[in-house]
């Protein structure tokens, strides 16, 4: 059995077999790919991660959308460590508890008027199972259908991972199909007359709608438009509207909630990541009065959702601390300044390394390009790469923008990452929190990096992992 301090002092490669042995045997290999990811992270602190080796990294991930208030934050632990040093209770089912409480008023407090009853969970995907329960409960099971978008993605259980459509772990080009709830029709993002159609072929059948305000892993908005006519549509025939904003909100991209940009208020909002401060595993989907008295709003339906860790003590008094940080420091105004230096930066590139980056796309601190992959100036590579891997119809362009990502981690000692829902888009994502002049140096860098060129750096990669890759 290890300690603490034994745990504190494994080595890289003694990590290495504990995850082959006891963990995720896999989990090493995907990570080895990138020379991060063979690294161990002694400490965090703002934007910044530093190596066992005393090595300062930049974090142009934000901990996806986690950190968005950087890495551990000294309000975030100064009031979880008065909450451990005065012994408070942190599960018991049989007591009121006063952090959930005063967490739950707190998030009525930065939410649009209404929406006032919260309901806590561990992760964004049980808040969306959680969405979908009660919204669903709140017609008396009459309704048996759901809305999602076609580039939708809101988790990873069985629930959340049915409303997924883009990411290619859980949705319908998923390396592995997982079973579906049942009754999930899929509209097409941005689209009002594929929504109006579905509601109107589906008539008092359709019990919620889940839109995503902005999409963070396809980095696109719902616009002003669609918006404008779904959610009247929907109000019209008692469609519980749910919004997503688990890595959009606490100001990711732009303001507090991205909700605000166009004014819409949804009837459930589902939150995690930056909710709990960058130090806890901690979300919450919120409700009106009106969802919550057709649902759970009596004696019989009080204990409708529940958990083992019902009080979440510390989790609540994470909560209190990181909305107050939210107003107080203004985040979101720290958002939208780095939005005006990334978008200016970003699309300057793209200006000059023209047949390299295809697309800039983001909004406050969350941005990121589509390469131009030229699939022909690659083909002496694709001999050296395993059949298996080739497979995957995105293979080529995350090979490509994961070269980047280990060229820009190794010439500039940045980490930053690519989502792959419908398109391969390499993120730069830092925390709101970060210095401005840092985030604007840190872009000045990837022009150094663009004129190395596509074949040079993928070569490159391609060499040093061929083993890993194999």
């Amino acid at each position: 059995m290890y300690s603490f301090e034994q745990a504190d002092e494994l080595t890289y490669d003694e990590v290495e077999n504990l995850y082959a042995n006891f963990s995720n045997a896999y989990l090493p290999d995907l990570y080895g790919k990138f020379s991060f990811g063979r690294e161990i992270v002694e400490r965090a602190e703002g934007p910044y991660l530093y190596t066992k080796n005393g090595e300062r990294l930049i974090d142009f991930t934000g901990g996806l959308g986690v950190a968005n208030m950087g890495h551990n934050h000294p309000r975030i632990l100064a009031v979880r460590k008065r909450f451990l040093d005065k012994n408070y209770t942190e599960i018991h089912k049989n007591y009121l508890n006063r952090f959930l409480a005063a967490a739950s008023k707190n998030l009525s407090e930065i939410l649009p008027p209404g929406l006032c009853f919260s309901f806590f969970c561990n992760s964004g995907a049980e808040a969306v199972d959680g969405a979908l329960k009660i919204s669903y409960k709140a017609h008396q099971a009459n309704r048996k259908k759901v809305l999602k978008s076609d580039r939708s993605f809101h988790g990873k259980t069985i629930g959340a991972g049915s409303l997924s459509t883009g990411d290619n772990f859980v949705a319908g080009n998923a390396r592995f199909s997982f079973q579906k709830i049942s009754g999930v029709l899929t509209y097409d993002f941005n689209s009002s007359e594929s929504v109006l159609e579905l509601l109107a072929e589906n008539r008092d059948d359709i019990y919620a709608i889940f839109i995503e305000p902005f999409s963070c892993s396809t980095l696109t908005e719902s616009s002003k438009e669609f918006l404008d006519v779904v959610i009247p549509a929907c109000r019209s025939q008692g469609v519980v509207v749910v919004f997503d904003e688990i890595y959009s909100g606490f100001a990711k991209c732009g303001p507090n909630f991205y909700m605000e940009k166009y004014g819409h208020t949804p009837d459930i909002v589902c939150l995690s990541k930056a909710l709990g401060g960058g130090k806890s595993s901690v979300s919450a989907y919120v409700c009106t009065r009106a969802i919550y008295d057709a649902s759970y709003g009596s004696l019989a339906g009080a204990l409708m959702h529940s958990t083992t860790y019902n009080s979440f003590g510390e989790e609540c008094a994470t909560v209190i601390e990181a909305t107050n940080i939210l107003v107080d420091e203004g985040l979101s105004k720290q958002s939208l300044a780095m939005q005006e230096i990334l978008k200016r930066k970003l699309f300057d590139l793209k200006d000059q390394f023209p047949s390299q980056i295809k697309e800039v796309r983001g909004a406050g601190s969350h941005f990121g390009i589509i390469l131009d992959i030229k699939l022909h100036a690659l083909q002496p590579l694709m001999g050296l790469i395993p059949i298996t891997l080739i497979q995957d119809p995105l293979f080529v362009k995350k090979l490509v923008t994961t070269s980047y990502i280990e060229k820009f981690y190794i010439d500039a000692r940045v980490i930053t990452a690519f989502t792959s829902n419908q398109d391969v888009i390499w993120n730069f994502s830092p925390a709101p929190i970060t210095d401005e002049s840092l985030v604007s140096s840190t872009i000045d860098k990837l022009g150094d990096l663009l004129k190395h060129g596509q074949l040079s750096v993928t070569k490159d990669f391609v060499v040093k992992n061929l083993s890993r890759l194999l």
